[in-house]
């Protein structure tokens, strides 16, 4: 089941959410809204669920070829986890994922086919032996995949997450993410989840829209986003960058260092080659201000010689590191690999 928001605009007051967005989901894919907070994801999957509706004349939601702009949320067919998992306190694991089935009126399953199916989510979200357990015993994770479970227990036609990690512990949110991407691969329900962690986003969706602004910036894959990003703000919010002056038009690789010009480039900190400065070689001069060790890859910090007060941040491995033998105050010659500029930081 695909999902299509055309032309949304929502405000609040005189606060735009939304401005014109427009994005399509792939049915059978997981899809991230990443972007800062205020960006606009939140509202955006809150009006794809019903819960949030767009400004009147703006805009249309399709499930498939179904037009849904104006059918509540009970009947839209949407699976929704909340951040804070919102699960009944006073019901048992089982009762919980049962719910939504057992207040259907229409469709009500039997006592025995709603046992069979929670019990089946139960296996599914590998939680079998907790269905007579309450919330309070249970740890957030747990908590979590039962939260997802009771989505999942009314045959959804989409599923929506927000933030749906965003309460548990770095390690945690780890290993649930990896869960989530098994979990999908076994259902391959069309799922949107709402993020602001990029990690988290490139780590485990097929698809990354990115959004800034009440305005999506980028849609594409993990790699082709972080590869190639469309705007300077996407380079810069997805993962570590430097913005390096730059002294003419032209740049596209390396030896784009000089000493004149007010251009700049985007470039990663593992794209940055560094070796001992040695006069006449390739490469620009920049002194070590410090060293960032621990862990497999060595973090390094160089003051750029030609434009003192520029910073460039600089990856290596630890293996390179001792070779070089660098410590803080030595002088290292930097050369750019890889980078990327944009006509809009231009000064002409």
């Amino acid at each position: 089941m695909s999902v299509s928001a055309r032309n949304i605009r929502k405000s609040f007051g005189d606060y735009l959410a939304l401005d014109r967005v427009s994005l399509e989901v792939p049915g059978g894919k997981l899809t991230a809204l990443l972007g800062p907070s205020g960006s606009g994801k939140t509202t955006l999957l809150r009006i794809i669920a019903g819960l949030e509706f767009a400004d009147p004349g703006s805009g249309a939601v399709l499930f498939g070829d179904q037009d849904v702009t104006h059918v509540p949320a009970g009947q839209r067919g949407v699976g929704f986890v909340f951040q804070h998992y919102a699960l009944f306190r006073h019901m048992t694991v089982f009762e919980n994922i049962a719910f939504g089935l057992k207040v259907r009126r229409a469709s009500r399953p039997g006592r025995a086919e709603i046992r069979d199916r929670v019990l089946s989510l139960l296996k599914l979200v590998q939680l079998e032996g907790y269905h007579d357990r309450l919330p309070s015993q249970l740890s957030g994770g747990q908590r979590q995949r039962v939260a997802l479970a009771r989505a999942l227990a009314v045959e959804p036609k989409v599923l929506l997450l927000d933030e749906p990690f965003g309460a548990l512990d770095a390690k945690v949110r780890k290993e649930l993410r990896r869960w989530l991407r098994r979990l999908h691969e076994e259902v391959h329900l069309t799922t949107v989840f709402v993020t602001h962690d990029q990690e988290e986003a490139l780590e485990i969706a097929d698809e990354v829209v990115i959004m800034n602004r009440a305005k999506v910036e980028q849609v594409g894959t993990p790699q082709q986003v972080y590869d190639h990003p469309a705007t300077p703000f996407v380079y810069e919010f997805l993962g570590n960058v430097n913005r390096v002056t730059l002294p003419a038009a032209g740049f596209e690789v390396a030896d784009a260092f000089g000493t004149n010009g007010d251009r700049v480039a985007y470039v990663r900190p593992h794209d940055v080659d560094v070796a001992r400065f040695v006069g006449g070689e390739d490469g620009e001069s920049a002194v070590v201000r410090s060293i960032h060790a621990a862990g497999p890859v060595a973090r390094l910090t160089c003051e750029r010689t030609a434009r003192p007060g520029e910073l460039l941040d600089v990856e290596i491995s630890r293996v390179r590191l001792a070779e070089l033998a660098l410590a803080p105050g030595v002088l290292v010659a930097l050369t750019l690999r890889r980078g990327r500029r944009f006509a809009e930081d231009f000064t002409i």
